[in-house]
């Protein structure tokens, strides 16, 4: 037993140590000449802007999914599939999400993908669009995952969504034709929310290392660990959110703390209310992720996260026997909502299923971050590769370190 005990110990402190590694390796703690902490960051995030990552993303998606459809001619049953036992957990046999998904799906199938992409009119507003919004993120420390001694450091930084609307108006007033607007208005809200997830994730992935590990060890005092999980959610305010920026700044030494462990207790409740879906419940991984068995399937759910909107049950991040499962459903979603805005439908109609469809994978994904930071500490790198599949943010290249 006494030799077991020192094993444990052994363990333990072993994995203690490379978690101390892995932090260092990726975030580094700047200190003013006092010795205080005076920012998170993270070098690897450094980068000059392009939307070149993006664009080649997102045609080769569009061309592939075209394949797909050419090539199978059960395409349509494939995505229903695909997305019926989650789109029917309300009993809705007829599911209209599912139709407008499929059918969203179908309207890019004669896309020209090349001709829009490559026309004169579509690459003036994509290079003026990066030009304004490389200039809004110079404004930015990119590398920045938390400001402990600013209680509004984030909030004032919310310029890219003035950069978006001002895309929009222009290729309103330079694109006349549907394929060139609706494909353009498309990739500049998309390039602006993956370029903000960016930081998100990265912020969930030191909310682990926070959680889990003494604060001493990772070269903070409590106070400033505190300072910290408050910039963390300080940056999470929306813009127009003004007097949510006023609390945070007025409870900065409790702000994000209370914020964490409310949101701990909440995905502890959401595990009691849902269990009897599970036959297993096993490792809680974090505040976030929980070990699980559902229908014979071992999952990692998401406590954070609700499966989707109208269905409150933990979201599936990960199926061990399925491991493609929840990337294949995020692009499909992703891709419909482009192809909604071609549909026959009313504008407030499209709007709905297009918040529809982001509510499966927009902030569930975000959270991850926490999921990826607990295998990276494992040193997982199958593990890591899989959920930075599922991320699919291409402006987050340099998410597994070397």
């Amino acid at each position: 037993m006494k030799k077991m005990s020192s094993l444990l110990v052994i363990m333990l402190f072993s994995s203690q140590v490379f978690a101390v590694a892995s932090f260092e390796k990726r975030f580094k703690i700047v200190r003013n000449d006092d010795g205080q902490v005076i920012s998170v960051k993270e070098p690897s995030l450094i980068s000059n802007f392009s939307i070149k990552p993006y664009i080649e993303f997102i045609k080769e998606s569009l061309k592939t999914e075209q394949t797909l459809m050419k090539q199978k001619g059960d395409y349509d049953a494939e995505v229903e599939e695909l997305l019926a036992p989650d789109f029917m957990e309300k009993g809705d046999k007829s599911s209209e999400n599912i139709v407008y998904v499929v059918n969203s799906m179908r309207a890019l199938e004669n896309l020209d993908i090349d001709a829009v992409f490559n026309s004169p009119k579509f690459k003036e507003v994509i290079r003026q669009y990066e030009k304004k919004l490389g200039s809004a993120l110079s404004y930015l420390d990119p590398t920045i995952i938390a400001k402990p001694d600013n209680s509004k450091f984030f909030y004032k930084k919310h310029v890219t969504y003035q950069v978006v609307k001002w895309a929009l108006d222009f290729a309103k007033k330079r694109l006349s034709t549907i394929p060139l607007l609706n494909t353009a208005s498309y990739v500049l809200v998309e390039v602006e929310k993956m370029v903000r997830e960016k930081r998100l994730y990265h912020q969930n992935m030191l909310l682990h290392y926070l959680e889990s590990y003494p604060e001493g060890e990772l070269g903070f005092t409590k106070g400033e660990a505190d300072n910290i999980f408050s910039s963390i959610y300080e940056a999470q305010i929306p813009w127009y959110a003004k007097w949510e920026s006023n609390a945070a700044s007025a409870n900065w030494a409790t702000y994000g703390s209370n914020k964490f462990y409310t949101g701990f207790r909440t995905a502890t409740s959401k595990l009691r209310s849902n269990r009897f879906r599970y036959s297993s419940i096993d490792r809680r991984l974090n505040y976030a992720f929980q070990e699980v068995i559902e229908s014979g399937d071992e999952q990692i759910v998401n406590l954070v996260n609700s499966e989707a909107m109208f269905n409150g049950k933990p979201a599936v991040a990960y199926i061990k026997n399925k491991p493609n499962k929840i990337k294949r459903k995020r692009m499909i979603l992703q891709l419909a909502g482009l192809g909604v805005s071609f549909l026959p439908l009313p504008n407030f109609i499209k709007d709905l299923a297009s918040k529809y469809m982001k509510s499966y994978y927009e902030n569930q994904k975000i959270t991850e971050g926490a999921l990826f930071a607990y295998f990276e500490i494992a040193n997982n790198k199958e593990m890591q590769l899989e959920l930075k599949k599922q991320y699919m943010n291409p402006f987050d290249n340099s998410l597994i370190l070397e």
